[in-house]
């Protein structure tokens, strides 16, 4: 298990990123709670069988934010979901393409076992092997 604090400034999918590599995690499941200063984010059209993305350009609040780690095309990929709150307490979520952190602390539980994506037809997703 790690815990840290990811960097400020930074895109907080390309910390997870860099922390996984720094501790030489392959697969795992992580926790984050913090601030951003911005975030895009999106929702799976499954008719479409595409990401259908939104844009959040101001400060908002991690209200939840989980995700996994597992391996595509041999390099680590951070797959995350999140729900985050504007100053009035609305909340947004879906799917995390990116965010600037204000503040993030993260906890990431790692596994032994390497999963790792592929291709799947279906869904037009990239899924882990069965």
């Amino acid at each position: 298990m790690i815990i840290t604090r990811l960097s400020y400034g930074k895109d907080l999918i390309s910390e997870i990123k860099r922390v996984c590599e720094e501790k030489e995690i392959k697969t795992g499941w992580f926790i984050v709670i913090g601030a951003l200063k911005n975030a895009t984010y999106g929702f799976y059209d499954q008719s479409l069988k595409q990401y259908m993305k939104s844009s959040f350009d101001k400060e908002c609040e991690i209200t939840s934010c989980t995700g996994n780690v597992s391996f595509l095309d041999n390099k680590i990929f951070v797959h995350a979901h999140i729900n985050f709150a504007d100053e009035k307490g609305d909340v947004r979520g879906g799917h995390l393409f990116k965010g600037e952190i204000f503040a993030a602390e993260i906890i990431i539980f790692d596994y032994e076992q390497k999963l790792i994506r592929k291709f799947d037809r279906e869904t037009n997703l990239k899924l882990w092997k069965k």
